[in-house]
Parts: C-alpha cells; sequence; structure tokens
C-alpha cells in the first residue's frame, strides 16, 4: 500500500510540475504599440497595462540625434501626436522601450510624403 501511495504521489507530482512551473512566469503583458498617420505626422498609442516606466524616443538616423524623448509613468495607456511638419527629409527611427521589451519603426520623410515600416 505504501508502494502505490508513493507512486502515485511521484506521478502526480512529475505531471504537474509543468503546470506548476507555467505559473511562476512573471505574467506581465508586452509591449503593445499602435501608430497610425495623421494630416502633417504620426499618431502613437502606447498600451501601458502595469503602468511600469516605458521611453519613447524619436531620432533622425542621418544625425544620430534624438529629436524627442519622453518618459512615461503611472498610465496604462498614453497617445503622442507627433507632428512632422517641421522635420527635414530624412529617415528617423520611433524607438518605445518597456523593460526589456523594444519595439522600434523606422520613419521616412520625402518630398513625395512620409512612409512608416511595420513595427519591429
Amino acid at each position: 500500500m505504501k508502494n502505490l501511495v508513493f507512486t502515485l504521489v511521484a506521478l502526480f507530482s512529475l505531471c504537474s510540475a509543468p503546470a506548476f512551473a507555467h505559473e511562476t512566469d512573471t505574467g506581465k503583458e508586452p509591449l503593445i504599440v499602435r501608430s497610425q498617420m495623421m494630416p502633417g505626422g504620426l499618431e502613437v498609442l502606447i498600451a501601458n497595462l502595469e503602468q511600469e516606466k516605458t521611453t519613447i524616443t524619436f531620432t533622425n538616423l542621418d544625425t544620430g540625434l534624438d529629436i524627442f524623448t519622453d518618459r512615461i509613468r503611472k498610465h496604462n495607456g498614453y497617445s503622442y501626436n507627433l507632428n512632422f511638419d517641421k522635420l527635414t527629409f530624412g529617415r528617423y527611427l520611433l524607438t518605445v522601450k518597456k523593460g526589456k521589451a523594444v519595439r522600434q519603426q523606422v520613419i521616412l520623410k520625402a518630398e513625395t510624403g512620409i512612409m512608416c515600416s511595420d513595427w519591429k
């Protein structure tokens, strides 16, 4: 009888170990970023359900200079309207960081208009 109980306990612990291991994950939501063109610029929407510190940076890829940087704290959702009217023609990088998660989008402003890459 003892062997049967021991076998059942060992079998239960082996079968349930992956389920318990999965529950110990942090459970944090990924960084969710969306953007859409608007007249004269870009609207950026950031979902930050854990209200973790999030940084948004807009960099000129031709010069390497940061044009805009902001830190978002204690907000679960945020939106930015980036105005491109006064930007010179060139390539720009929009970066959003939350913890180890990083999302980036390349933006090209040319005489023919503005083009945006997918978020990576």
